[in-house]
């Protein structure tokens, strides 16, 4: 029997999902799959600009190399050689107080000598396992943080953790939805300590026993857009540019995808846009389906790229780059050192800073001329990386609606959706709003929507 599957999104997700549906269906020519993007290029967030010599990435500026998933997938599309990974400074971080930055320490030596804890708050952290397993399914990681490892260590650790993977706030994003491996961890062993010691002696990978994100940050030689252009030319017969989808209804038994005057039907309907498109889209076949998805929430983010001559510093910048914990009262939410982390970044003698600013905490940022936002960057890198002069180049990417929130909304909207697409066979939401805003997640993902039954 031909079928007709229509992706509408040509983000990673809905570029991952066309790749793993060209698999499947490989041997039938009877099936027929197209991939509708409202612009005029694909990628989302994801892109990748070159000036003077410089690399700037206006979204995610990698992924970790711990998913086998992801490097397979980089392996099917010939890509194993354009992958680029992080080098030895960029395992040097830092956590900024007061305009003064401190080693975030990487080991017990490390973590006793890390100066802005008092000793009574180290020795909080060594208690952890003796604290009861913890029953709430929605607390926070913040609370979570000072419940089995005290205030302090959320305050300077996983505050900013979850700023700067998330944009989010600590205080309201769920642990199990934004790090479901540490919730799963202490229900399990009802200790992290413990989790770590256990899984340690079963030859498993340690970083990976405390449920954080491990591995190496990878990009490809010509950035993360690198990615998205190959799968571009690769299905660029599936793909059909500035089809913006207005709504979706039901006809015949099948979903009818309307959009820019054109028509089209599908037996299988893929949306892998934000969640407030999907939501207008699906107006029509579902109102509280839709009404969940317009619960969803987004922080606003602006990223900044800063060049500077290694000159314009009393010393060269070394690390990766610091994150700034919410109780400084910061817009900006942390500085990444790019041409440390990926040399390649920026000529010789010069080097590329990425600003972070925003989140949820500081919805104002959208009221701020662009103007505004990049003195407001320069200032951060002059107050506490002691920079000297103007930069020489500066790029700029504003994401009103950027990072979908893991709260308690997003949670609650999570459930009412899952239960909503049960009644309706053929249609599926692949996207960062569930489970999982990184690329590995996107990818992931998009593999089990096809091949997961």
């Amino acid at each position: 029997m031909s079928k007709q599957i229509i992706v509408i999104g040509g983000g990673i997700s809905g570029l991952s999902l066309l790749h793993y549906l060209r698999q499947k269906y490989s041997a039938r020519t009877d099936v027929k799959i197209l991939l509708l993007e409202k612009e005029a290029s694909l990628g989302g967030t994801i892109r990748s600009v070159v000036k003077n010599g410089c690399l700037f990435e206006a979204g995610p500026n990698g992924f970790l190399d711990s998913k086998p998933r992801t490097l397979e997938f980089i392996a099917e599309l010939g890509l194993v050689g354009e992958l680029v990974r992080a080098g030895r400074d960029a395992q040097i971080r830092y956590i900024c107080l007061n305009n003064v930055l401190h080693f975030f320490p990487m080991s017990p030596g490390g973590f006793f000598g890390f100066r802005p804890m008092r000793l009574r708050e180290k020795l909080r952290v060594f208690a952890e396992p003796f604290v009861a397993r913890g029953t709430d399914p929605e607390e926070s990681v913040y609370a979570f943080g000072a419940r089995r490892l005290g205030e302090k260590f959320s305050q300077l650790f996983l505050d900013p953790m979850v700023s700067g993977i998330y944009g989010g706030d600590a205080r309201e994003t769920v642990l199990r939805a934004a790090f479901s491996r540490i919730y799963d961890l202490e229900q399990k062993y009802g200790s992290l300590f413990k989790a770590m010691i256990k899984i340690k002696k079963e030859k498993k990978n340690g970083a990976e026993t405390a449920g954080m994100p491990s591995g190496t940050l990878t990009s490809f030689r010509r950035g993360q857009a690198q990615f998205i252009e190959t799968l571009g030319k690769r299905y660029s017969d599936n793909i059909l540019f500035n089809r913006e989808v207005t709504a979706v209804t039901r006809g015949g038994g099948r979903f009818v995808v309307e959009g820019g005057g054109r028509r089209h039907e599908a037996d299988e309907l893929f949306i892998c846009t934000p969640s407030y498109q999907a939501a207008r889209m699906l107006q029509g076949v579902s109102p509280g389906l839709a009404d969940d998805l317009n619960r969803v929430q987004y922080a606003p983010m602006a990223v900044v790229g800063l060049v500077f001559p290694l000159s314009a510093f009393p010393k060269k910048p070394q690390g990766f780059g610091y994150l700034i914990p919410s109780s400084e009262r910061k817009e900006v939410l942390g500085v990444l050192l790019e041409s440390n982390i990926f040399p390649s970044r920026s000529p010789e003698g010069q080097i590329l800073l990425r600003v972070m600013i925003g989140g949820a905490r500081h919805p104002s940022i959208l009221e701020k001329a662009q103007g505004e936002l990049v003195r407001l960057a320069v200032d951060e890198v002059r107050l506490t990386l002691h920079a000297q002069g103007d930069p020489w180049e500066v790029f700029f990417a504003s994401w009103p609606k950027g990072i979908p929130q893991y709260n308690r909304a997003c949670v609650a909207a999570e459930a009412k959706i899952a239960e909503e697409l049960r009644r309706w066979p053929g249609l599926y939401l692949v996207a960062n709003y569930r489970k999982g805003v990184s690329l590995n997640d996107c990818i992931e993902n998009a593999w089990q929507a096809v091949f997961g039954g």
